[in-house]
């Protein structure tokens, strides 16, 4: 009994552990979906109308939030127009990871989404629907301080684990 007792007690911290890193990894790829699909739709270019009619941040943002519902994570909250593209670490000139610790959310387990045109840092893109970006950068990024159920897995966001997704298109056009 003794032993089973102090058995026991490993094996429910490694169990606690095993289910946070399974809903992370669930959630970092329910997150890439969900930037894939925003990035996808502002991407497009409709040949009928010779536009990008879905190249503005609320039709990329709904795409987001489609997928991110759809995974089980809340909507998004947009970024742009609080800040630019989210600060790198590394010094990057792409908005590619690595992100810095003040770029993530501050509340756990709420996706911020960053919308980048051109790799300018541009808060949103002037014209809708957007002209004039053929052949141009659209970075669509998700961000995400996972809060996990149990204390198994320390992280450097104030015990959360940091989740990225980040998802460069081309722009199409006529």
């Amino acid at each position: 009994m003794v032993e089973f007792a102090l058995a026991s007690i490993v094996l429910v911290i490694l169990f606690g552990g095993l289910v946070d890193i399974t809903r992370a990894i669930h959630w970092a790829d329910v997150m890439q979906s969900a930037a894939r699909e925003g990035a996808l739709r502002g991407a497009t270019f409709s040949a009928g109308s010779a536009s990008n009619a879905y190249l503005d941040d609320t039709d990329i943002k709904a795409g987001v939030d489609s997928e991110l519902v759809a995974g089980g994570l809340p909507a998004s909250i947009l970024q742009n127009g609080v800040s630019s593209c989210p600060t790198v670490s590394d010094g990057n000139g792409n908005h590619n990871p690595p992100y810095a610790s003040s770029a993530f959310p501050a509340a756990a387990n709420q996706p911020w989404l960053y919308i980048c045109y051109s790799n300018s840092g541009a808060q949103d893109y002037p014209v809708t629907p957007a002209t004039g970006l053929a052949g141009a950068d659209l970075n669509v990024v998700l961000l995400l301080a996972y809060g996990p159920l149990t204390a198994v897995i320390p992280g450097p966001l104030s015990g959360n684990l940091g989740v990225a997704a980040n998802v460069h298109v081309r722009v199409q056009g006529g």
